[in-house]
């Protein structure tokens, strides 16, 4: 009996620890899907309003558009030209999209601390697309 249970402990305790992990990249990829969604919002309202429509990331702030982000979420911006890419994680950065849909072109990583998932936003300048990839 004294066995069965020293078992079942040793499996709770595994589970709990991948529960966790769990969790926190479940996160990630929340908050990959909601910035890939203000983008696109934004490429759509550029598309059917003829106006220029601006996302802009604020790290000073912590807000992307003026919604604020939770704040164990690290978004940065990066470079995937550069080898290894650069990322930083200061000032502002706008993503513009024009009445055709066409777009800034530049991505933004998103990671957190305790999550092996990384996600990549990246907005094509030329056609406008966003896509949503795990590195460069």
């Amino acid at each position: 009996m004294m066995v069965t249970i020293a078992i079942g402990g040793i499996l709770l305790a595994i589970a709990i620890g991948a529960y966790g992990n769990m969790r926190e990249d479940t996160r990630v990829d929340s908050a990959k899907e909601q910035i890939a969604s203000l983008l696109q919002q934004a490429r759509l309202n550029a598309l059917s309003s003829g106006n220029l429509q601006t996302v802009t990331f604020d790290w000073a702030n912590d807000t992307v558009a003026g919604i604020a982000i939770d704040n164990s979420i690290d978004l940065q911006k990066i470079a995937c030209t550069a080898s290894p890419p650069t990322l930083t994680n200061t000032g502002t950065k706008n993503f513009t999209f024009s009445r055709r849909g066409t777009g800034t072109s530049s991505s933004i990583h998103i990671s957190m601390p305790g999550s092996s998932r990384v996600g990549v936003i990246t907005v094509n300048g030329t056609t406008g697309r966003i896509a949503i990839k795990d590195s460069c």
